[in-house]
């Protein structure tokens, strides 16, 4: 599976981007919402994306508005990954369009877990 990681942090979209490899899965890596909507937009192979909330120039809510509007990502998951853990923002995240929301810290257990609920990664891993 094809998985994008969405994060102005490169420490975390580092440690995404090994746990992902663990589970078997490629992944590319955008800074920002904006980048990652432009990346989308040439290179439509994604079967999920890991979306950061705080971000600069596009924000991971601003991103998800952004991918539900466009028909040519219907089939593109997307996941919340986030340090905003309030009620109020999970359910903001999920009326935005987000299929589901994990909350930082994130460890691989947790995220393969996400992944295999989302049908990303199959029970095995």
């Amino acid at each position: 599976m094809r998985i994008l990681i969405v994060d102005d942090s490169h420490a975390m979209r580092t440690m995404l981007r090994v746990f992902t490899g663990h589970l078997g899965h490629d992944t590319a890596e955008c800074p920002d919402g904006l980048a990652a909507l432009e990346h989308l937009r040439e290179l439509n192979d994604y079967d999920i994306a890991l979306i950061d909330w705080d971000m600069p120039r596009l924000n991971g809510i601003e991103l998800i508005r952004a991918i539900r509007n466009f028909p040519e990502f219907d089939g593109m998951k997307t996941l919340m990954v986030t340090a905003q853990v309030s009620i109020e923002k999970v359910a903001e995240a999920l009326h935005a369009g987000a299929d589901d929301y994990l909350m930082k810290p994130v460890d691989q257990k947790m995220l393969a877990e996400k992944l295999r609920l989302l049908g990303i990664t199959s029970p095995v891993s």
